[in-house]
């Protein structure tokens, strides 16, 4: 077994060390949050110890992660790259079938059309006032890898390294292209430029430089989409540039591309240049320069008796006479047939069609123009190219392989129309998405994903306490759908045309790219967010204004939403870390990098939510208590009591249960990996295979089609995308579907279509903002009390506006509701309860308890004056067993029972007793009889109030539901009403609102 280097093991053991310091830190913050026998200070103290420890490990492990050192040597780089393009080019070769039996004979010779620059200045020399001419004639047969060297020796003559290629349609200037390639690449010296083979019809010169564009082509080839490495090759002079195909540019584009060439391309750089004889010249003679330095040779046409013996050494089927044919082209050089035979492109296509169709090669003399020919070859490649070999298949299964070539052909004639329109060859599949789906995709995308979240969330109520965070009262599962719908339009249209990338995890420049990705993230949120809080800003202003109580709750809902933004921005940073720079070039090929990018696209998806859903649950608690500790402290001083705790009871809130686990974690951490997903190519290229294959236009399985058309030599592969094996076969599927006739009025229809589309958005947000309003902030909160954690509280019978609290270690505390301060009350102090006892009500003098007896729950009261606390009497004993006493009322008139059915799961309703009369009454309050939940009654009897998840639900005496406010982000704990019932004291995550009720009730 292979060792590794000691400083290698040295570096993974501090990294272990340093992982297992994370543990124990995280392990013993937990534990500080889960003791309770610790003081508010002491908690302090210990978070603050915590976040110290934490930081300097951060910090100590920085050296681990050295920068990312760019590579100083395009030698280094060149030779790799040249060891992946000869692999994939011979790769290309072998699919093409160029080596068997041995390739069409090919000359050329320096041509006679006034397009070269002149003999002096491709030589750049003279002997005795006489300028050296070069020889440019040439001729190619045999072996192709003879022919390859015998190219690339014949190139190397020229000493400025520029050539231009010029030919007919089918003439070989692309396999003389990849020949020229091949035969360089054999012969290279370590560190000499790499020839690479480029298709220009992908480049736009006005909108993207020479450069630009060939670091972004060989990048996404080559480099997972990364552009470093070939700046560097470009910056070294390390590239030949083989440009293919200048005639497959748009007209107006060519000057503008042979001029950019040449200001570009400085001396060091080779550059070879193809394109059609009759195209190149009329760019020159319209005005553009001539590629400088550069010689340029001319393609001859096969002459008739290569290709008879071409035609001469395929063995045809049984019944194939080929004897006509051949005498027509000796007797008749200028025919049609002659003519069309005369070019690579009909010859191949001659002999696939005839030696798998059954044809009758006579027919090809009764075409009477070469064009026509070279049609009718084409109208029938398809379907040779999918019938069996001769004696390949059985008779009966000639009915499966022509209906597959009929699919196919409607297949292909679907590309070559997108490809037409788009005027290139390259088909990338990762450009296809945005160009054939509906603008409307994204909408329709949104809105599924959106309804898909919304039952999701609908789903997911109906486990053990969801009711805590799911109130459909108030539109939950509506506005978790509508957010992310929202989310996923705004990712699918902001986001388009994404490169492949490919995953790479290196630790040098680990840090830089957790910068870059914790910016982005933080950009990208800011980008959501401050719109939404200025709009939700407004709307508290002008809804319920800005009291104390409203603007307390908008500044910890704000820093809570800062917690969460840094989620954003660290599970960004783990997915920018995931996209490292690749160390070496790779083969490419469209199947390749649509797995690469799957890969990259689930890891990083996967990875990022897995951050978001861990660390957003924290952050967010942890800016909500940051601000409540603030507010506190500014309201009592440095440090207000219990405020420490609120940290743990907020984190035992929020994970209490499965479905606070599925709420808030892995309902956020699934929706945020789904927004990452579709920022990338492979998921986009998805949703459009199951559209156009939904609507026949394309097969389910797109690239294993593809795959298939290439080895069935329909299409070529070029790097990583796929091309019709020649223009003539694009151009003539194409021509099958000529574009309708438009219809009157598409501008005014767009205009609406667009104004339908903004209409919605803005819809969209607006709800979004109310709905972010009517769920963090209620109805109408008037006073926000820092109490902290209580066990019970009431309104003084004779102060309404004084609210009296114990907490469950009996300390009690009375408050002034119009100014949210506390009294001079304090240090009033009663014995703790036990676990089995409770808190029913508190009253000026004492409280009353539900303490637990051998015969039940007895109501009692514990006595305080001053601040002494004295023995406890007895209200009520022994209300029966199992009954148990929920509420009473502030001045003690009315007690709440639970009866004995609750336990039984049977019955739903309360029992209210009057203590004057003795009078009972049952309240039918529905599913709310089955809460173990806090209680409260006005003193009047008339009203009746209940904590249920994150809401209070208020009932009239006869058990109908008036109103229900949330209260928090965590338990409603206890709840009070005033004598009347019109105001309500709800606790929830530390603090106590104060509601006036007659808003939300009617009266």
């Amino acid at each position: 077994m292979t060792r590794l280097p000691h400083h290698v093991q040295r570096r993974w053991v501090r990294l272990g060390l340093l992982a297992l310091s994370v543990a124990v830190s995280l392990s013993l913050g937990w534990r500080l949050l889960t003791a309770g026998h610790l003081s508010d200070d002491e908690q302090l103290v210990s978070w603050a110890g915590l976040f110290v420890s934490l930081a300097a490990l951060v910090v100590s492990l920085v050296p681990l992660f050295p920068p990312l050192e760019q590579p100083r040597d395009s030698a280094q780089v060149a030779d790799g790259l040249a060891v992946t393009v000869r692999a994939q080019w011979e790769e290309e070769v072998t699919a093409r079938n160029l080596r068997s039996p041995h390739v069409i004979p090919l000359a050329w010779t320096a041509t006679a059309r006034p397009v070269a620059a002149p003999p002096e200045e491709t030589h750049g020399g003279t002997v005795d006032a006489r300028v050296l001419r070069l020889s440019l004639n040439g001729r190619l047969e045999g072996g192709f890898d003879q022919a390859a060297r015998r190219l690339a020796e014949g190139y190397r003559q020229v000493p400025s390294g520029r050539l231009v290629v010029l030919g007919e349609p089918g003439s070989g200037k692309t396999v003389l292209a990849a020949m020229l390639n091949l035969g360089l690449l054999a012969e290279r010296e370590p560190g000499a430029p790499v020839p690479v083979l480029l298709t220009l019809s992908t480049w736009d010169p006005v909108s993207e430089s020479l450069r630009d564009w060939i670091a972004r082509t060989l990048g996404t080839a080559y480099y997972g989409g990364r552009t470093e490495k070939p700046e560097l090759l470009l910056s070294g002079s390390r590239l030949l540039l083989i440009l293919d195909g200048l005639d497959e540019m748009p007209e107006a584009a060519r000057r503008s591309a042979v001029r950019m060439i040449n200001e570009s391309c400085g001396e060091g750089t080779g550059v070879v240049l193809t394109c059609r004889s009759a195209e190149y010249q009329d760019v020159i003679e319209g005005g553009s320069p001539v590629l400088r330095r550069a010689p340029v040779v001319e393609i001859s046409p096969v002459p008739t008796a290569d290709a008879l013996a071409y035609l001469s050494d395929v063995s045809w089927p049984a019944g194939v006479d080929w004897e006509p044919v051949h005498e027509h082209l000796r007797t008749h050089p200028d025919s049609p047939a002659a003519v069309a035979l005369t070019t690579p492109l009909s010859l191949t296509l001659t002999r696939t069609v005839y030696s798998r169709c059954g044809l009758d090669p006579g027919e090809l003399l009764r075409f009477d123009s070469s064009h026509a020919v070279e049609d009718h070859l084409l109208d029938h490649v398809i379907t040779a190219a999918y019938a069996p070999p001769p004696g390949g298949a059985a008779q009966q299964d000639a009915e499966v392989w022509r209906r597959e070539a009929k699919q196919a052909d409607v297949y292909l004639t679907y590309l070559a129309t997108y490809l037409h329109r788009h005027r290139e060859r390259d088909l990338a599949w990762w450009l296809m998405s945005r160009r054939l789906l509906s603008r409307l995709a994204g909408y329709a995308l949104g809105i599924g994903v959106g309804l898909a979240a919304a039952f999701t969330v609908m789903a997911l109520g109906r486990l053990p306490g969801a009711d805590d965070y799911l109130d459909y009262t108030r539109g939950t599962p509506v506005l978790i759908g509508l957010g992310v719908a929202l989310l996923t339009m705004i990712t699918w249209y902001a986001a388009p045309d994404r490169p492949p990338g490919r995953l790479s995890l290196r630790r040098q420049g680990s840090l830089g790219r957790i910068r870059t990705g914790f910016a982005t993230g933080l950009k990208l949120t800011a980008i959501l967010v401050v719109p939404i809080a200025a709009a939700v800003a407004v709307v508290v202003a002008f809804s319920a204004g800005l009291s104390e109580a409203n603007s307390v709750e908008y500044l910890m809902v704000l820093a809570a939403v800062g917690g969460a933004v840094l989620a954003v921005g660290l599970a960004l940073a783990v997915h920018a870390w995931l996209d490292a720079p690749p160390e070496h070039s790779t083969k490419a090929s469209p199947s390749g990098l649509l797995r690469q990018d799957r890969t990259s696209s689930l890891t990083g998806a996967l990875a990022a939510g897995a951050v978001l859903g861990c660390s957003a649950g924290p952050l967010w608690i942890l800016g909500y208590s940051a601000a409540f500790i603030e507010f506190s402290s500014m309201t009592y001083g440095a440090v207000a009591p219990s405020s420490a705790g609120f940290i743990g009871a907020r984190f035992g809130t929020a994970y209490d249960s499965i479905a606070a686990g599925a709420f808030v974690t892995l309902l956020p951490a699934a929706a945020f990996a789904l927004v990452v997903l579709l920022t990338r190519a492979w998921p986009r290229f998805v949703v459009l295979r199951l559209v156009l294959a939904a609507q026949g236009k394309l097969p389910w399985r797109l690239i294993r089609f593809l795959s298939d058309a290439r080895d069935r030599q329909l299409l070529r592969q070029f790097a990583g995308t796929y091309q019709f094996r020649h223009i003539r076969l694009q151009e003539r599927l194409a021509a099958r579907s000529p574009a309708p006739d438009r219809a009157p009025g598409p501008d005014a229809r767009s205009v609406r279509r667009r104004r339908i589309m903004g209409v919605a958005a803005a819809t969209v947000m607006v709800a979004g903002v109310l709905g972010v309003h009517r769920a963090s902030f209620g109805d109408s909160a008037a006073t926000f009390m820092n109490t902290g954690d209580i066990a019970g509280m009431a309104f003084s019978s004779s102060e309404p506006h004084v609210l009296i609290t114990v907490s469950g270690k009996g300390a009690v505390r009375y408050w002034d509701t119009r100014t949210s301060k506390e009294l001079d009350h304090r240090g009033t102090k009663i014995p703790e309860l036990s676990d089995d006892d409770f808190v029913v009500t508190v009253s000026e003098n004492g409280l009353v308890a539900g303490l637990d007896s051998d015969d039940g729950y007895d109501l009692r009261k514990i006595s305080w004056n001053a601040r002494k606390w004295r023995e406890t009497s007895q209200v009520q004993e022994g209300w029966m067993r199992d009954d148990l006493p929920v509420g009473v009322s502030s001045g003690g008139r009315y007690i709440l029972y639970a009866p004995a059915s609750w336990q039984e799961g049977a019955g739903s309703s309360v029992v209210r007793v009057d203590r004057g009369t003795g009078a009972m009454r049952e309240i039918p309050v529905g599913s709310y009889a089955f809460t173990q939940s806090d209680w409260a009654v006005s003193d009047n009897g008339e009203w009746l109030a209940t904590s249920e998840g994150r809401s209070v639900v208020i009932f009239d005496e006869e058990g109908r539901k008036a109103a229900s406010v949330v209260v928090g982000y965590g338990h409603a704990g206890a709840v009070a009403l005033n004598a009347d019932g019109t105001v309500l004291a709800s606790h929830a995550d530390g603090a106590t609102r104060i509601r006036d009720l007659r808003s939300l009730r009617g009266g």
